[in-house]
């Protein structure tokens, strides 16, 4: 196990370096892995067969994630975002056995273990486009590629500080945070959600956030879309920058190109990534020393990749299936999104294949193409195109602060775009959030919910 081994290594060359903190407590290296040995001893003191780990940012979090993979017990992630009925159906559908809360270890009322792929070291359940989770069973060494990949593209240089802004119970910010930081030697800051402005989910307090990632000095950050514009207006808001700030990755959803020019403008590293929880988390990514605008980066060293009737296939994916479904023997994995990968590797996307919209003149158009204009518009925080069949395209739009001119922000989006792919029709709509069902832990509309729920007895 990578992972463990790199830890291990960077115990024995600087025993003192930090490794973990949460603003109140630290632990470096060595202690790092005497933590996660007695928690390990926990574990085989249980019996524990399959964990599940759950509750808010912190380091018991990550101290029970790496004492499961160093017993080969299959970790559950249980994002803090899941209703109770989803974490009840994850529970269930997955067999744990045990719940790793805040240090704690509590037994569940399991009765069976429902059978997994070879291999598997976590479970990480998608939202998909139902309420029902569904897991994916991934294996460590493919997660461990993954953090490998993203060090390799990074270097050392960027082995700083990294700022643990999303849940840990979402693979992001587990693998290509908290695993890439480990494994090169950096140290994480993972502090309650609460003290980085979100104690209250629905409303985020992006000025806490700002001040969490100064006051940390933090090196590095991964932000979702959303995130990324909550930040660049408490920049702008508080005239406040996070100087030690040197790489900030965004993903989780397609990034409007003119919104990462205006944090780059602001003087934030912003750099547009592109993965699945099928992959991993990341499959391409841009970096300082590799980056060209407008695509989703280049793919990780050990991806393979491409492209069949226009939509992105990955060779090589960690997947072994989903729970309950046949294993899937190393297949290639069609991803759904529409796309281009050039010779150097780099991938650009263009949308998701199942949204396309056809519309009355028979003008093909990806909901994403516009919906990345609406969101260049400072006055529009959240969109949602649509109009299959229909004359011109309409959309929902949620304002990115009260008093929000979304007509005129729509006018503006609409310059940009040819006359058949612009928005002639809007409503406003409230905050899409997780909580609700309309999000995925990773920032993406669940599209399908949206417009169930917003646009009942019309065309979609």
């Amino acid at each position: 196990m990578r992972l463990i081994k790199a830890i291990e290594e960077h115990a024995r060359r600087t025993p003192q370096k930090t490794a973990l903190s949460d603003g109140t407590r630290t632990l470096t290296y060595g202690e790092l892995l005497n933590e996660a040995a007695r928690m390990a001893a926990k574990l085989k003191s249980a019996d524990c067969q399959r964990l599940a780990i759950a509750g808010d940012n912190g380091i018991e979090w990550i101290v029970a994630d790496i004492a499961a993979l160093s017993m080969d017990i299959p970790v559950v992630p249980l994002p803090v975002f899941f209703t109770d009925a989803q974490r009840a159906s994850v529970l269930a559908s997955s067999g744990v056995t045990h719940i790793a809360l805040a240090g704690a270890l509590v037994p569940t009322a399991a009765q069976a273990l429902p059978p997994l792929p070879a291999g598997t070291s976590k479970i990480t359940y998608t939202s998909g486009s139902t309420g029902a989770p569904k897991g994916v069973c991934l294996p460590q060494s493919g997660l461990e590629a993954v953090a490998e990949g993203i060090g390799e593209f990074l270097g050392t240089a960027y082995a700083g500080r990294h700022i643990c802004a999303l849940p840990l119970g979402v693979l992001l910010e587990n693998v290509a945070g908290v695993y890439t930081a480990l494994m090169t030697g950096a140290s994480v800051f993972v502090p309650p959600l609460g003290a980085i402005g979100f104690q209250n989910p629905f409303r985020p307090d992006f000025g806490a956030l700002l001040r969490g990632m100064v006051e940390a000095r933090a090196t590095s950050v991964i932000l979702v879309p959303e995130l990324l514009r909550g930040l660049m207006a408490a920049v702008q808001k508080f005239a406040l920058m996070p100087q030690a700030l040197s790489f900030a990755a965004v993903g989780g959803a397609k990034v409007a190109p003119e919104l990462l020019a205006q944090a780059r403008l602001l003087g934030l590293p912003v750099y547009e990534g592109y993965g699945l929880s099928e992959c991993g988390s990341v499959v391409a990514m841009n970096t300082p020393a590799q980056h060209r605008a407008g695509s989703a980066g280049r793919l990780l060293p050990h991806v393979r990749a491409h492209v069949s009737g226009g939509e992105i296939v990955v060779d090589n994916p960690c997947f072994l299936g989903y729970l309950g479904e046949t294993p899937r023997g190393g297949a290639a994995f069609a991803t759904g999104d529409l796309g281009a990968i050039d010779a150097g590797g780099f991938v650009t996307l263009q949308g998701r294949r199942k949204n396309l919209i056809i519309t009355g003149f028979g003008r093909n158009i990806s909901p994403e193409w516009v919906e990345s204009e609406l969101l260049a518009q400072p006055q529009i925080g959240q969109a949602v195109v649509y109009g299959e069949g229909a004359a011109s395209l309409k959309a929902l739009l949620v304002p990115a602060a009260e008093g929000a001119d979304l007509k005129a922000a729509v006018a503006a989006a609409n310059k940009n775009l040819p006359e058949y792919a612009q928005v002639t029709d809007l409503r406003e709509i409230p905050r899409l959030r997780a909580e609700d069902g309309f999000m995925t832990g990773n920032g993406r509309i669940r599209r399908d919910m949206v417009l169930q729920h917003f646009c009942q007895g019309e065309k979609t």
